[in-house]
C-alpha cells in the first residue's frame, strides 16, 4: 500500500523554480560550475575547484585528493562530458524551501543515455550542493529503506 502511495506523489517532489530564484545569474553560475567541474575530469586536472562556494561536504568530496577518483569513475562510464544549454529549473518540494536544482543538457562521449547535468545549490549564499548526470530531466528520487549492511 505505501508502494502505491510512494508512486503516485513522485511527481509531486519537484516543483518549477519560481523565478525569483531561476536567474540568469543562478543559471550561469551553476554552469560555470559544471562546466568547470567537467572540464578538469575531461583534462585529467585534478586541482581545487576555483570561483564557487561549495558546501562543505560537497567540496571534501572534490577536494583534489578526491577528485581524480571521482573523475576516473566518471570517464570511465561516460567518456569526456560536455554542458550545453540551460534545460529548466526545479525546486524540491519540501517545506523549508532552501534549495533549488537547474538542469543542463549534455553530451557523454561514450553513453548516450545521459543526456543532462543536474546542479543542486542552495539559496542561502548559492552553496553549490550536487552536481549529478541524469538520463531524465528531473533527478531520480532515491529513498533508502533500512540500514545499508
Amino acid at each position: 500500500m505505501s508502494i502505491m502511495l510512494f508512486c503516485s506523489c513522485a511527481s509531486d517532489f519537484y516543483k518549477p523554480t519560481p523565478e525569483k530564484f531561476a536567474t540568469q545569474e543562478r543559471i550561469n553560475k551553476t554552469k560555470g560550475f559544471a562546466e568547470q567541474f567537467f572540464d578538469k575530469c575531461n583534462n585529467k586536472d585534478y586541482s581545487e575547484i576555483q570561483g564557487y562556494n561549495i558546501d562543505v561536504n560537497t567540496k571534501k568530496d572534490l577536494a583534489p585528493e578526491n577528485l581524480k577518483k571521482v573523475c576516473e569513475k566518471l570517464l570511465e562510464k561516460t567518456g569526456k562530458i560536455a554542458i550545453g544549454k540551460f534545460n529548466n529549473a526545479i525546486t524540491p518540494n519540501h517545506p523549508s524551501d532552501f534549495m533549488d536544482v537547474m538542469i543542463f543538457d549534455a553530451k557523454c562521449e561514450s553513453n548516450d543515455s545521459v543526456k543532462y547535468a543536474v546542479v543542486s545549490l542552495y539559496r542561502d549564499g548559492d552553496f553549490m550542493y550536487k552536481i549529478n548526470l541524469s538520463k531524465s530531466p528531473k533527478p531520480v528520487i532515491r529513498i533508502h529503506l533500512g540500514k545499508k549492511k
